[in-house]
């Protein structure tokens, strides 16, 4: 489970932590496995009430003492309960509304999951994926995503060339790449996103084929080169927000 090439042999992931698992149980039990829980956390309240969750949804668990759980969760300080999952098969694109948000190969686990809790959090149905990124249902990326795995549709594309043609083919309109310092700023009008494709790029290279679409940029008036990934992401959707677009 604590490699890429594991979970795919295996078809599983693993999600660690209250929230994350409570959510896995709210928006897909069927993908559930196995749930394994540590005698503490069986004994308190969250416990309890996490175990009455999953016997209203016809789930068993399994109970382990401190010692053997500690050695199977992957954080220093583990709540006391996980979850393994079935992987899902990535499905078939379909045409996003409002508007496409496209990730061209974000590496970093953090940033992914980040950008993917905040996709669901202003209500965004899927998220492409360009491969050669994080994968997004590692651990560092289930965590920081808090249950947006199990919310979002993720197709994945073998590179961004392919996934503009099919965004294209699909009756997508423009594609907008996010570059610093160059290009529209993201609050002027100019900027549109309706039936449109955002397409934001990875740490350190940015986005691969820039030239697919047409940029726009975050106007920084600071000294700073550049944000993050996320925090790129997050200023662009909540523009989104801020138009009106989700409700």
């Amino acid at each position: 489970m604590n490699s890429r090439h594991g979970r795919k042999k295996s078809d599983c992931f693993l999600a660690e932590g209250l929230r994350c698992c409570r959510e896995a149980v709210r928006l897909q039990p069927t993908w559930i496995e196995l749930v394994l829980c540590s005698q503490d956390f069986c004994r308190s309240q969250d416990g309890q009430e996490f175990l009455a969750q999953l016997s209203a949804r016809g789930l068993s668990w399994q109970q382990l003492p401190e010692a053997e759980f500690k050695s199977l969760a992957e954080t220093g300080h583990p709540q006391g309960v996980l979850c393994l999952l079935h992987r899902p098969d990535p499905p078939a694109p379909v045409l996003p509304k409002p508007f496409c948000l496209l990730l061209d190969q974000v590496r970093e686990p953090g940033n992914l999951g980040t950008i993917l809790r905040t996709a669901w959090a202003i209500g965004l149905p899927a998220v492409w994926l360009v491969s050669g990124g994080a994968d997004p249902y590692s651990a560092k990326v289930v965590r920081a995503g808090m249950g947006a795995q199990f919310a979002l549709q993720l197709p994945v594309f073998a590179d961004l060339p392919a996934a503009v043609a099919e965004f294209r083919r699909l009756g997508g309109g423009e594609v907008w790449c996010t570059l610093p310092g160059t290009g529209c700023s993201l609050f002027e009008e100019e900027f549109q996103l309706h039936n449109c494709a955002l397409v934001i790029g990875n740490e350190g290279e940015g986005i691969s084929h820039p030239e697919l679409g047409r940029p726009v940029t975050i106007p920084m008036p600071g000294k700073a080169e550049s944000l993050n990934a996320a925090q790129a992401a997050t200023v662009f959707l909540f523009e989104a927000v801020r138009r009106g677009m989700l409700k």
